[in-house]
């Protein structure tokens, strides 16, 4: 089973994005990696059952994910859906496009603070001008500049890539961008021998505001376990046990009571629509665009959380491709048509031996792969892509990597709610 998790930060927060001494940067969400951590450290100071922390964090029963900031207070949120802790939270893929000038979703922007002319996805785009051999240039060209109505005109600023997270609610109308709110800490470092400040140490950190809410999800083997964690995570939340990130000694990272219940996620039949309408979406613009398809059926995968994904001689790669997706998931006759990706290091700190973790190279979560399939579409095909994203690609999907969505909705919904020319 599923638990949608969610968890406040009652002091500033930050988890380092690199080891060195001259970053100061802290990541805008907090990593499974981490969350999962900051629970075993919490175990290990509150019980003494080997059993049940091996249950809890070895076994494999309890995937963490990681917790993505929900931040939906301003008054143009007000009353909507996306203050609903039901819907999820997701990074936006990295084919999303908005106005360079005035970028952010259309939702509710005649309350807002700033102007915000709307949000597309280029996937399509990108796509079609992929199958048509690179050479079908006004796909492109058509869908470069923002249309916004501006004085009976267009605004017709040049579009620039538009990241975060977003939340959308029971339809496409409500949907809206959820930034992290951060500052900067100055400290000073303190002398060993005198207690009192060490002269010529002056040093900053980048961290998470308190009071700010993060949004995941957790799978369960079952019910039980999930009970029994439950009633964990509960214990030491309301002792103030359950500390998370870096500089804890220095009162960083302390978290609410956590929050749980159970989370529906889509049954096969609602899947298997979603895929084929993005099928269908994708074969109507190509012949809108009057672009030959050399592939009977089309579905993207984007990646909700970095991927760690390796090759048989254990060599990181940088990008799905068909043949990862036939030795590994038994999906065959499937190529790759475009991507959108990059790569990150990934660091870790093993609490337990005091040792950092090897780092490894990761496909960034965003980051979005098309696909073409010219096998058949049967109930076993689309079983296989369900399971996909259930069980999630590559390595420690129990530390919250690997995590994806077929069709993302956002690929083909958003560029007909957002290129209306009405405020909703």
């Amino acid at each position: 089973m599923k638990a949608r998790f969610i968890v406040s930060s009652e002091s500033p927060l930050n988890i380092r994005v690199s080891r060195s001494t001259a970053s100061f940067e802290t990541f805008r969400y907090i990593p499974g990696t981490t969350l999962l951590g900051a629970f075993a450290s919490g175990h290990r100071k509150t019980c003494n059952n080997e059993t049940e922390f091996t249950r809890f964090f070895l076994s494999g029963e309890v995937s963490f994910s990681n917790l993505y900031p929900a931040n939906f207070q301003a008054n143009e949120f007000s009353n909507t859906d996306l203050r609903d802790d039901e819907q999820p939270i997701k990074p936006i893929p990295n084919t999303a496009r908005s106005c360079k000038r005035f970028s952010g979703f259309r939702f509710k922007a005649d309350t807002g603070k700033r102007e915000r002319h709307g949000v597309m996805d280029s996937l399509m785009y990108w796509g079609l001008f992929a199958v048509s051999g690179q050479t079908q240039v006004e796909v492109l060209n058509a869908h470069t500049k923002c249309i916004y109505p501006v004085k009976q005109d267009e605004c017709c600023e040049l579009l620039d890539t538009f990241s975060g997270f977003y939340r959308r609610g029971e339809s496409i109308i409500e949907i809206g961008k959820s930034e992290a709110k951060t500052r900067l800490l100055i400290r000073t470092g303190i002398s060993r021998e005198t207690g009192a400040v060490q002269e010529g140490i002056l040093y900053n950190r980048e961290v998470l505001n308190e009071g700010q809410q993060f949004w995941g999800v957790m799978s369960f083997a079952d019910e039980q376990l999930y009970d029994k964690f439950y009633d964990f995570a509960e214990d030491i939340g309301s002792k103030g046990l359950l500390r998370i990130g870096n500089n804890l000694t220095r009162g960083l990272g302390k978290m609410s009571v956590p929050e749980f219940q159970e989370f529906e996620v889509d049954d096969l039949v609602s899947f298997k629509q979603r895929v084929s309408a993005f099928n269908e979406k994708f074969h109507a613009e190509a012949q809108a665009h009057c672009v030959d398809l050399q592939h009977q059926f089309y579905f993207p995968i984007t990646l909700q959380s970095d991927a760690i994904i390796s090759d048989p001689q254990f060599r990181c790669q940088t990008a799905l491709s068909g043949e990862y997706l036939y030795q590994v998931l038994n999906l065959g006759d499937v190529t790759l048509i475009y991507q959108n990706a990059s790569t990150r290091r990934v660091f870790g700190w093993n609490a337990l031996f005091g040792l950092p973790k090897a780092a490894v190279c990761a496909i960034s979560m965003g980051s979005v792969f098309l696909f073409g399939y010219n096998g058949i579409t049967d109930d076993a095909f689309y079983q296989t892509l369900y399971n996909i994203e259930q069980t999630g690609i590559g390595k420690r999907k129990l530390e919250g990597f690997g995590q994806v969505t077929v069709a993302d909705a956002f690929h083909s919904e958003v560029n007909e709610y957002e290129s209306g020319h009405e405020n909703h």
